[in-house]
């Protein structure tokens, strides 16, 4: 009784204020009207599921896409979501289990599209095991180390795939704690843990076929008999949700329970979400979400005004980027970035932060400084406010610095204008030091110290106190020590230096005995600095008024700006957390830095779920934990130091691929024809934190000369050329793409066969071969004129001189003589036969062919000049008249000639040459053959002549024929 006196009056000079609390958003969306969510899941890939009454939805932030059910499947609320084997496996509440491929492509299609087409752009398929699916609902899913897939049931008991057969565990043949299972979850051994009403039942099959079951209940030190939610940590250690006794922790190496929620009184446990070794966050039935800090034990529901306290959760699901999302009983989605949490406090603004090595927070504002302690257990009402404050001074002192002694805990307040108290751990006034007492300036901005010494800064210099003569004050004035001017910030970092940030002499720097005072960071001069920090790797981060941040690591600097990313230069306060994040404020909020990325650089607002802070000059302090606490005028925010890492940035994938209106298996598919080069790519920066801050700078290796940005998702190449090319899309939330992740996607348009290099060489080939050829066939046909030139000319040779023979000339000059003597009328007509015979030999000599009637003019004058001599012994027939056609120049003439010469001619034995067409193809020259005794000599020239000369020309063979009876010459009649 006498224990709890002290507690108890603290409450009656206290104010109940609520818990830090995040900022919840609700996530609304058209694509949702009269859609209940039962079930949230986040695949590997980042995508956010969300079982429904309906159906299952995918969510990329910014829109909810509906996936087909199975066809010929009816309607029925999604119970569990999971993923195994690359697919994700969906269960429902009639038994029906189906999957979909995680890495499926996702043709893009807008709300608006989906509700022209009323058909969904991806459809699970319906899984049909042998052994048939189970006829009760499913409850969950669950993969354990030896490649089982173990699926929970409320009604049949619990089933595990090996080896593709299916096996099942029942409470009547195989001791499960009972057939109704809530949960699943592994643990580090491999064992599949089944919640149930009557115990947890421990599950696992090394072999197909071969169960092992062991019963965990009650008399095992089972803490209630009804378990509703398990969640397996990071080392495989098991969370345990109960009805009626909050969630404990089971450690599986060491076979027992190593952590409970003590005096739990939030109601039956319905789901699990766990920040490693940071934070566990508690879905209720009926007292909303419950927060348990993992180092105290404190649990922080919910307030009593908040719209998440008195209702069901339905489950809980942490992302990649940290986020929290909780689906309600009645289907309403929250989400919420858990790091943050804003404490309203019963006070005004808060000048002066300090978190104590007993948990306990300090602040100080100009209504007084106050001590808030966490109920946590104490509170055992349901409604109960999780933070108490109690005003420690009588006089409400306007506190603005605070600082814990590391020798006895007393905590130090500084004052504006009333000097410092010193407080015991308890909330006494120990002692109160002010200007009277030899402090230099009643106005302490900052304090700092060790186990030895304690630091002031003043608005009239620094004061010293040594712990071990606290009457001892020293007053550090003089210009060779920190120069005129006060000090807005005392620092003691972890190498025992001492830093003074001061009003217009820059930083200095007390170590070794001596001060240093740092004038110029990178040739930048140094004189009005505010605020100071070290982060985990020991370097130094201080800022000033109008250069913005600077880093220190002992010998180099390195300077923050706005082309950083900063928010803003005008910075008022500085912290670093565990992991090593600096946090910097200003009036109107904070950024997030993190060192490793020097332009990484995030401002907390509401935008990605930081509740509004207008933060003071120097209120930041970090706890024990290692998180951040920041005073501001809305009251305390605190900035939590997770233990994992969550990603930072929008994580980008290429969702689609189309051309030509035809959607492209790009997993698959990498090689196209040359006509298929109209892309379009569909994709997407997954960031749930901020969706709409999403920007996207995307190339394609291969055309593009630069990188382009936009905002929007998608974008086009039409009218590739061959090649090979690689898309790549980056995201940011900042505008900032340097070291940001990537996706890809590399294909090939293909040439067209004639740019092969195959088809080019044979090309070449054939064309040189071609070309050759014409080579080859020009000079043969050069040849072939020149020949036919040479024959012709000899062919008209031959002629003439055939006609100028002295034989020749003799007889027709004989036939002329008599003719003049007989009828010198006669011998005129004659003589004119005789000039237009050898006129037509000159006139024709140049030409490959002339008409058949110029030929027989020519075979008629020849005919007039033998006919005078011959008269009744030579006898033409001519059938030509009125034929067409084109032949060779005195062919005929040659022909009539050869017959003459080469045949008795006589009155008693006529000389009978005949003259006709056959088939309007060929002119044949006959004439029956009357061999002379004594043939003619012959140089075979003239027939032959007319022979090749035909060849030559390509034209059609010219044909003899001699039967003894006919001798005949047929020759082609060109048209």
């Amino acid at each position: 009784m006498k224990r709890l006196l002290p507690f108890a009056a603290f409450l009656l000079c206290s104010m109940a204020v609520q818990t830090q609390t995040p900022v919840f958003q609700h996530r609304d969306s058209r694509e949702l009207a009269n859609v209940s969510m039962t079930q949230v899941f986040q695949d590997s890939r980042g995508w956010l599921w969300f079982g429904a009454k309906n159906g299952l939805y995918r969510f990329d932030g910014m829109g909810f896409l509906l996936i087909g059910l199975p066809e010929g499947l009816e309607v029925s609320p999604v119970r569990a979501i999971y993923e195994w084997d690359g697919l994700l496996w969906v269960g429902f509440a009639n038994g029906t289990i189906g999957f979909i491929p995680v890495n499926d492509p996702f043709p893009h299609t807008s709300f608006d599209e989906f509700l022209q087409k009323k058909d969904p752009v991806a459809r699970l398929t319906l899984w049909n095991p042998e052994e048939g699916l189970p006829n009760a609902p499913v409850t969950a899913f669950m993969a354990d180390k030896s490649g089982g897939f173990w699926i929970a049931t409320y009604g049949e008991g619990l089933y595990c795939l090996k080896d593709k057969r299916l096996y099942q565990f029942d409470s009547a043949d195989d001791g499960l704690s009972g057939n109704e299972i809530y949960a699943l979850a592994c643990d580090a051994n491999g064992q599949v843990w089944a919640a149930t009403d009557a115990g947890i039942s421990i599950c696992s099959m090394p072999e197909p076929g071969k169960k092992r079951l062991r019963r965990f209940s009650v008399a095992d030190g089972l803490p209630d008999e009804i378990i509703t939610a398990l969640l397996a940590d990071a080392q495989g250690n098991i969370w345990v949700g109960t009805q009626e006794q909050g969630v404990h922790h089971y450690n599986v190496a060491k076979r027992r329970f190593d952590f409970q929620t003590e005096l739990w009184s939030w109601g039956a446990v319905s789901s699990l979400a766990l920040y490693e070794k940071s934070e566990l966050w508690v879905g209720t039935l009926g007292n909303g979400l419950v927060r348990v800090e993992l180092s105290t034990g404190i649990q922080h529901p919910l307030p009593a005004s908040h719209p998440l306290r008195f209702v069901n959760t339905e489950a809980l699901c942490k992302d990649r980027e940290g986020l929290l999302w909780a689906l309600l009983d009645n289907g309403a989605i929250y989400s919420a970035n858990v790091r943050f949490g804003l404490l309203e406090t019963p006070f005004g603004n808060t000048q002066a932060l300090l978190r104590d090595s007993r948990n306990r927070l300090w602040a100080g504002s100009a209504e007084g400084l106050f001590l808030g302690v966490s109920q946590g257990a104490a509170a055992k009402s349901a409604g109960a406010d999780n933070w108490v404050f109690k005003q420690i001074l009588t006089k409400p002192e306007n506190i603005i610095s605070l600082w814990e002694s590391p020798l006895d805990g007393t905590i130090w307040a500084g004052t504006f204008g009333k000097g410092v108290y010193v407080i015991s751990p308890g909330g006494k006034v120990l002692k109160h030091l002010s200007e009277r007492d030899g402090l230099f300036n009643g106005n302490v901005l900052s304090i700092a110290g060790n186990k030895k010494q304690v630091w002031l800064a003043t608005l009239g210099g620094v004061s010293v106190i040594d712990l071990e003569a606290p009457q001892r004050i020293r007053n550090l004035t003089r210009q060779s020590e920190l120069g005129t001017g006060y000090v807005y910030k005392v620092f003691l970092d972890s190498q025992g230096r001492i830093w003074f940030c001061t009003d217009g002499n820059g930083l200095i720097v007390f170590e070794n005995g001596h001060y240093r005072q740092i004038k110029m960071a990178n040739d930048i001069p140094l004189k009005r600095i505010y605020c100071i920090t070290e982060d985990n790797r020991g370097h130094i981060w201080f800022s000033s008024d109008n250069d913005g941040l600077f880093s220190y690591n002992g010998q180099h600097y390195r300077q923050y700006t706005l082309e950083n990313h900063l928010h803003s230069e005008a910075i008022i306060g500085l912290a670093a957390d565990k992991n090593g994040f600096i946090v910097v404020a200003y009036e109107d909020g904070f950024d997030l830095l993190n060192p490793e990325r020097i332009d990484h650089i995030i401002f907390c607002d509401e935008s990605i779920g930081a509740p509004h802070a207008e933060i003071n000059l120097n209120a930041l302090c970090r706890d024990a934990q290692g998180n951040v606490w920041l005073g501001a005028r809305q009251g305390i925010v605190r900035l939590e130091a997770f233990h994992e890492v969550f990603l930072d940035d929008p994580q980008p994938g290429i969702t689609s691929v189309s051309g030509s209106s035809q959607n492209i298996d790009f997993l698959s598919v990498h090689s196209f024809a040359h006509d298929q080069n109209y892309f379009i790519f569909n994709f997407t920066g997954l960031w749930y934190t901020d969706p709409e801050s999403v920007r996207y700078r995307y190339h394609l290796d291969g055309f593009d000369l630069a990188w382009k940005v936009s905002k929007d998702p998608l974008t086009s190449y039409p009218k590739l050329p061959p090649g090979n090319y690689t898309f790549r899309v980056q995201t940011s939330e900042h505008g900032n793409f340097e070291n940001v992740p990537e996706a890809s996607w590399s294909f090939v348009i293909r040439k067209p066969f004639w740019s092969e290099w195959w088809f080019v060489l044979l090309s070449a080939m054939t064309g040189g071969a071609f070309f050759y050829g014409f080579i080859r066939n020009r000079e043969q046909r050069l040849n072939r004129v020149a020949q036919l030139k040479r024959d012709r000319v000899e062919s008209q040779f031959v002629a003439l001189k055939s006609q100028i023979n002295p034989h020749f000339l003799f007889n027709s000059f004989n036939t002329l003589i008599t003719t003049i003597e007989e009828n010198p009328k006669v011998a005129v007509e004659y003589v004119e036969h005789l000039s237009d015979f050898y006129r037509s030999i000159i006139a024709y000599r140049e030409r490959d062919f002339i008409s058949l009637q110029e030929e027989l003019d020519l075979v008629l004058n020849y005919q007039f000049l033998l006919k005078k001599r011959f008269e009744d012994g030579l006898v033409l027939i001519n059938q030509l008249d009125g034929k067409t056609g084109l032949i060779m120049p005195l062919a005929l003439q040659m022909l009539v000639e050869n017959a003459v010469k080469h045949n008795v001619i006589s009155a008693s034995k006529p000389l009978r040459i005949e003259l006709f067409t056959e088939l309007n193809d060929y002119v044949v020259v006959r004439n029956n053959i009357q061999p002379k005794l004594k043939p003619e000599p012959s140089t075979h020239f003239g027939l032959q002549s007319i022979i090749n000369r035909y060849a030559l020309l390509g034209e059609r063979p010219v044909l003899v024929e001699d039967n003894a009876a006919f001798f005949t010459v047929k020759i082609p009649l060109k048209k």
